[in-house]
């Protein structure tokens, strides 16, 4: 039986319209009890805007059938783009930095292929990387400490993933896999 994904179930649109709902009413509500917060909504018009709008054109492709992945990947793709274009530049530097990292958590976590897991791990440490060297830039220009532990990480990152592939390219020569649920060498 094909895999029907999260959004095809009542679960998960009963839980993505749910959250809809409840954003909208907290935003109504806060709009029509505070004058901070509305002051707030109004003055960021746009950002919510943009958000209604890349959620409403997420559910639009997934009505007519795209997969839910895709289009969760897409609107975050869109999202940082659209919503940060008008930010500071270290705002621009740590939301790449945060959707990098959060790709690379994904990727992480949700693959069993061990070469999948050891390329998310890199692209956290790139996410890190672009951290160190954005506040490092931003924060205290005149000194070089971001850079140089930047520089030590790519290092790590390179033995790391040379010793990875190694490990990789022996398991899968000893059992013709590399999947990680089927390693059970190290087990007692």
């Amino acid at each position: 039986m094909q895999d029907q994904g999260f959004m095809k179930s009542t679960i998960g649109k009963d839980f993505l319209y749910g959250g809809l709902v409840f954003l909208t009413i907290c935003a109504f509500l806060g709009f029509l009890s505070n004058p901070a917060t509305r002051d707030v909504i109004i003055n960021n018009y746009y950002d919510i805007g943009m958000f209604f709008g890349i959620v409403g054109l997420g559910l639009f492709f997934i009505g007519i059938g795209a997969r839910t992945p895709g289009v969760i990947a897409g609107g975050a793709i869109g999202s940082f783009i659209v919503l940060t274009a008008p930010q500071d530049a270290l705002v621009r530097y740590l939301s790449l930095s945060a959707l990098l990292f959060g790709i690379g958590m994904y990727g992480m976590i949700k693959s069993r292929n061990a070469v999948r897991v050891l390329m998310s791990i890199e692209l956290m440490l790139n996410a890190v990387n672009i951290n160190l060297i954005a506040f490092s830039r931003f924060v205290d220009p005149v000194q070089v400490k971001g850079q140089l532990f930047a520089i030590f990480i790519l290092t790590v990152a390179a033995a790391e993933a040379a010793v990875g592939l190694a490990i990789v390219l022996a398991v899968y020569r000893n059992m013709s896999t590399v999947d990680m649920n089927k390693f059970n060498l190290l087990k007692w």
